[in-house]
This record gives C-alpha cells, sequence and structure tokens, in this order.
C-alpha cells in the first residue's frame, strides 16, 4: 500500500485494542530479540567458549623455569589470560558464524512483519461490519504502520 488511509473518528472495540497490544508486544519481542542475539554471539566469542589453554605458545618453557609450586599456578593463571586471550578471541572472531548471525538479525523483522500480517488479516475478517475498524486492519496487512 502506497499511502495509509486518514480514518477520522475510529473507535476500537476490545479485541482490536488486544490486537493493537499484541503488534506492541510483537515490537518489544523483536527488538529484545535483537539484543539477546547480539549478546549470545558476543558472549560466544569473548566468554571462552572455546578452549583457552595456559599452554599457548611458548608457555611450556617458561613453566619449568619457576621453581615454586604457587609461583608457577600464578604465573599459569597469567599466562591463560596474556598469552592465549588475544589468539583465542581472534580466533573466535574469525569462527564466528557472521552469515548466520545477519540473517538472524534481518529475519527477526521478517517474522515479525509475517506475524503482524497474520494478526490484521484475521482482524480485518471479524471486523467487516464495522467498516472504519475494517479499513485500518486492512490498511496494517497491507503494510501501513500503527
Amino acid at each position: 500500500m502506497k499511502k495509509c488511509p486518514a480514518i477520522v473518528d475510529i473507535s476500537f472495540d476490545k479485541e482490536s485494542l488486544d490486537g493493537i497490544e499484541k503488534i506492541k508486544e510483537m515490537h518489544e519481542l523483536e527488538k529484545y530479540g535483537r539484543i539477546w542475539l547480539t549478546i549470545g554471539n558476543l558472549f560466544s566469542i569473548f566468554g571462552g567458549s572455546s578452549l583457552r589453554s595456559s599452554s599457548a605458545g611458548h608457555a611450556k618453557e617458561v613453566f619449568k623455569l619457576i621453581p615454586n609450586d604457587t609461583l608457577k599456578v600464578t604465573a599459569k593463571a597469567v599466562a591463560k589470560g596474556v598469552a592465549s586471550e588475544a589468539n583465542q578471541t581472534s580466533y573466535s572472531i574469525t569462527q564466528a558464524n557472521w552469515e548466520y548471525y545477519f540473517q538472524s538479525y534481518i529475519n527477526l523483522g521478517t517474522i515479525k512483519r509475517k506475524k503482524i500480517e497474520e494478526l490484521a488479516y484475521s482482524q480485518a475478517l471479524k471486523h467487516q461490519s464495522s467498516p472504519k475498524e475494517y479499513m485500518f486492519w486492512k490498511s496494517i496487512y497491507m503494510g501501513c504502520k500503527i
């Protein structure tokens, strides 16, 4: 629909008001879905879903030179955080499935739009006896935004 119609003095019944609330919820769900999708992707990269090892690089040889067991444990912890963290993070960034991430991110909007169309279609069918509400829901179905 190229131009949304101007509907003057429209009053909604309870079913229409519930439908409008459902559309608002869908917008919120899409927003939160995108946030959690992004957080999940970042967590898989930076949160350590890949194996991190304190023996990365040449740390094994360095550990043999440390005499005290307490110092050895401390050095291993530092090595784990320093020696492998940058390498592991770089590797995780390259191994993340960015195509799936972006497709999922984009398709959240497509899924939301399809659900809004289904809701608007059923609302239009229910409101055929009320011309203004019918026109409103038909407009939503055809692509107008609230």
